[in-house]
């Protein structure tokens, strides 16, 4: 009789084996003489295993302030400096458009 350990890498192996053979489900049990309620059980417990070490994290994202400045100098001389953000390249993009 295996113990707990044992039954458990067999049945990992075998999710692994079914993965590789490109059988449905229900054919790899019928031919490797499996219950189909028994792969099933440990086809969950492997899914759960795969989710668990594979999760995300949360991740906080928070916009840096750039020092960066576009700055436009007309024909007249008159200098206007903006801070470099996505709005204000499109506010730019907008006026130079126009």
């Amino acid at each position: 009789m295996q113990n707990k350990k044992e039954q458990r890498e067999q049945m990992m192996l075998m999710i692994t084996d079914w993965q590789d053979s490109g059988l449905k489900q229900r054919d790899y049990c019928a031919t490797n003489n499996i219950a189909y309620h028994v792969f099933h059980y440990w086809y969950g417990v492997y899914r759960a295993n795969k989710t668990e070490t594979g999760s995300f994290l949360p991740v906080k994202v928070v916009s840096a302030v750039s020092k960066e400045q576009i700055t436009i100098i007309g024909v007249s001389g008159i200098k206007v400096q903006i801070q470099l953000t996505d709005k204000s390249i499109g506010f730019v993009k907008q006026l130079l458009l126009a």
